[in-house]
């Protein structure tokens, strides 16, 4: 079997003859769905163990950014493959892999082998390249010696804001922590006045969703003068469902950036950091705020920057 027969099949719906044919090719009776159950679950995954392979599918609606009341309703698309060398019960697989790959590689031939995608790898723990139609991510044994795992995915549609807003500089952000949401310096963060609803919000839960609108969620402590702006996350697109903040990132920060780059940007060692398989984080006390970076280590790219009063 090879990877890119499987490849070229993403955005094609789960149903239709050509994914039952890979179906009956990978010899599975499993289909995916998703939940009845009313979560809000847009993705569903094929694990096929005998053949190292999975494969992810994910709603349209949701994959095309449309309306969100239409999410969950659309059709399963396959939109992911992944490639396993084996682990535990999941045998390796043993078809063609993309580009010319093997799991024997190491990490300077897998790079050596997508030359022609440089200008697009983002790097740290794994590589990942954006190729034609889809992002390539390979995931790295031995200290860079083999092949682990290669994660194949199409990227969805980043969400739409629907109106334009204006963000607060970082800096104004940094000197408005530990004060009222009635004082002047809060207010003046925001040139659109932000609505009753939200003021509310923050008085009864201490959070502030803005996700949809500035690609932010606020936080607050109480007190008898007032909720007490603590600290501010700033998403990415898609991240917490977010349109994505749409202004500056403290420390000359992007969301493109690797987490490679946000550690040449910040140069000083965190106060603290820990990664997993998916994700990464990084802390660092600045003298004006704390820094909280969380960053993917699936997509090489940095998911939300968090700021907070530093006491």
């Amino acid at each position: 079997m090879l990877a890119d027969d499987i490849i070229t099949l993403f955005g094609t719906p789960a149903d239709t003859g050509q994914v039952t044919v890979l179906f009956s090719a990978l010899n599975t009776l499993r289909r995916p769905r998703l939940p009845d159950d009313g979560q809000a679950s847009y993705y569903d995954w094929v694990l096929v163990r005998r053949k190292g392979i999975e494969l992810g599918f994910v709603d349209s609606e949701y994959q095309a950014a449309n309306n969100r009341f239409r999410w969950g309703r659309g059709e399963l698309l396959l939109c992911q493959a992944y490639f396993y060398s084996g682990f535990d019960d999941v045998q390796p697989f043993t078809g063609e892999l993309p580009f010319g790959l093997t799991f024997a590689d190491s990490r300077e031939l897998a790079r050596v082998k997508l030359a022609a995608y440089e200008t697009t790898r983002h790097a740290y723990r794994s590589d990942t390249w954006d190729v034609e139609g889809y992002r390539l991510t390979v995931t790295y044994a031995g200290n860079g010696a083999s092949i682990d795992r290669i994660a194949c995915r199409m990227l969805a549609a980043p969400i739409p804001r629907q109106e334009a807003v204006t963000c607060p500089e970082i800096g104004q952000l940094a000197k408005a922590f530990g004060f009222t949401t009635g004082s002047p310096e809060f207010l003046a963060l925001w040139p659109e006045p932000l609505a009753d609803d939200d003021y509310q919000a923050a008085r009864e839960d201490g959070e502030i969703d803005l996700t949809q609108t500035h690609g932010a969620t606020l936080y607050f402590a109480k007190s008898r003068s007032g909720p007490i702006f603590r600290s501010m996350t700033l998403h990415r697109n898609r991240d917490m469902e977010s349109t994505g903040w749409a202004g500056e990132l403290p420390q000359g920060l992007d969301f493109e950036d690797s987490p490679e780059i946000l550690f040449q940007k910040i140069s000083v060692a965190p106060v603290q950091q820990a990664d997993s398989a998916l994700t990464g984080h990084a802390v660092w006390h600045f003298d004006d705020y704390t820094l909280h970076v969380l960053y993917s280590n699936i997509d090489n790219r940095l998911l939300r920057v968090k700021m907070r009063e530093r006491r």
